[in-house]
């Protein structure tokens, strides 16, 4: 797998261990199986290095399948896109409305590891899911339209976990080409980290763990909501650590003090972009 698969399979571990909790989150019946023995040992390494385990990864699953639902149900999005939808099972997991088509993007090998554990256990998807492996890299917005997408009509994006991986510049080329084929209506979700907790001396050894992995943090934005609209979309944003508290899963001091670690971000495309 691409050195990210083991993010995605660290995540899966996290999303396992939050099912597991009487008060969980969210439900993921096959997060177990899809992180496996190395899944669950990353999360440990994370956990370490942070001091501990942490509600990030359920409370971010959890803001995203809150927005996906309301943009389906609420507004009766019908296109789902998921860019580098790694081990994501919200195609089998969550209760879709009638009509919903869901696009999973990420590299053949990515999908083909989940593939070859779901398929076994029996999943079926409860919306209808198009399989698009393609790289991120290459020509993934025709790739995307050859499996049936519909610019004309309105979609909401995820991109969960993934643009602090990216160089800015590839940052900005996704979002822009997202907003392209992405029409009035439309919704994006996201989530981003903050320089000022990234490059701090209390996260290096996170940074290093992840680096060491392969997958160093290359993204960061102090200007969120500037940096959304000058590549397409109009973006209101949530502090990560406020969302947690208002769980009941606090990253720190309640009420949250002092500068965001990190951000959830949902948007709509900007009228006119191109």
């Amino acid at each position: 797998m691409d050195p990210v698969g083991f993010t995605a399979r660290m995540t899966a571990a996290a999303r396992a261990r939050e099912t597991a909790r009487p008060d969980c989150l969210i439900k993921d019946e096959f997060a177990a199986v899809l992180a496996g023995s190395e899944g669950f040992a990353f999360l440990d390494r994370n956990d370490e290095v942070l001091g501990g385990p942490r509600p990030t990864y359920a409370v971010r699953t959890h803001f995203h399948d809150e927005h996906l639902l309301s943009a389906t149900k609420k507004l009766a999005i019908r296109q789902v896109v998921l860019l580098a939808a790694g081990l994501d099972t919200r195609a089998f997991r969550l209760e879709w409305p009638l009509g919903v088509d869901l696009y999973e993007l990420d590299q053949p090998e990515v999908l083909a590891y989940k593939a070859a554990l779901l398929d076994p256990i029996g999943a079926s998807p409860r919306c209808t899911r198009h399989v698009v492996a393609v790289d991120l890299r290459e020509a993934w917005p025709s790739a995307l339209l050859q499996a049936g997408y519909r610019s004309g009509a309105p979609s909401i994006w995820i991109a969960e976990g993934l643009l602090f991986y990216l160089p800015e510049p590839a940052v900005g080329r996704l979002l822009e080409d997202a907003a392209r084929l992405a029409a009035r209506g439309s919704r994006l979700g996201t989530d981003l980290m903050m320089p000022g907790f990234l490059l701090s001396p209390e996260a290096e050894p996170f940074r290093e763990l992840y680096a060491t992995l392969g997958a160093p943090f290359q993204f960061t934005t102090d200007d969120p909501r500037g940096f959304l609209r000058k590549h397409g979309w109009d973006a209101e944003i949530f502090r990560q650590d406020v969302e947690s508290a208002r769980l009941g899963r606090p990253m720190g001091p309640v009420p949250p003090v002092g500068p965001p670690r990190g951000v959830f971000v949902t948007a709509e495309p900007l009228a006119g972009f191109s």
